[in-house]
């Protein structure tokens, strides 16, 4: 099968899901945190290329991509080695608590030539503020597989320590997800081709699962 084709029958349900560490001392606010409004802007997201569902009760979202797809080969665009999709979530907090984040979940497939280097990376960042956590990690060539990356940040976090949503305002948080192939031995091998995928996105919102909670000071 062909990278296209083994990329086609790749392209089923991933995830991206928040959870987060439980701590009895830590208090949870009566009223849920619910989602207002899903954004997406990105290379890997253009406009018509993603389904977008929430849930009734507001608490979960999934997005399904189409185009968000990076690939590098013989006669291919430097352009379509790189692409990436910012996410904006918009969340309805209730009055007189902050969250912060718990961890998040990457699913997606990737197929590479021997001297092909893949590479995955996720900033979270809330609007307005100059705190930012990373992640990223790299595969290299040859190999054709199915990718889960695991990212735990948050309270107790070294990548994004103490960082809270705002007391005063609403802040949207935003995670911008950027893949990219790269020939890093091309005098070697100049035909190498290779591909990754980052196929869907589900975040699920609760209570007890994927928010960490304090009180406003």
């Amino acid at each position: 099968m062909s990278m296209v084709g083994h990329l086609v029958k790749a392209l089923a349900p991933a995830a991206l899901l928040v959870s987060s560490v439980s701590f009895a001392d830590i208090l949870v606010p009566a009223e849920p945190v619910t989602i207002k409004s899903i954004k997406v802007n990105g290379s890997g997201c253009p406009l018509g290329t993603v389904a977008q569902n929430i849930s009734d009760d507001k608490q979960a979202f999934t997005l399904t991509f189409s185009e968000f797809v990076a690939e590098t080969g013989p006669g291919m665009s430097p352009t379509a080695s790189r692409k990436n999709c910012v996410v904006t979530a918009t969340l309805k907090v209730p009055v007189g608590w902050q969250y912060s984040i718990g961890s998040f979940y990457y699913r997606g497939f990737m197929g590479l030539d021997e001297g092909i280097r893949a590479t995955h990376t996720t900033s979270y960042f809330f609007e307005g503020q100059g705190k930012t956590g990373t992640f990223s990690a790299d595969k290299y060539g040859p190999l054709s597989e199915d990718f889960v990356y695991t990212d735990k940040i948050g309270l107790n976090s070294a990548i994004m320590p103490d960082t809270w949503s705002d007391c005063a305002k609403e802040r949207a948080l935003n995670i911008n997800t950027s893949i990219r192939v790269s020939n890093i031995n091309s005098r070697k091998y100049p035909n190498a081709q290779g591909l990754i995928t980052n196929d869907s996105i589900d975040g699920e919102i609760t209570q007890v699962f994927g928010l960490t909670w304090r009180r406003c000071q």
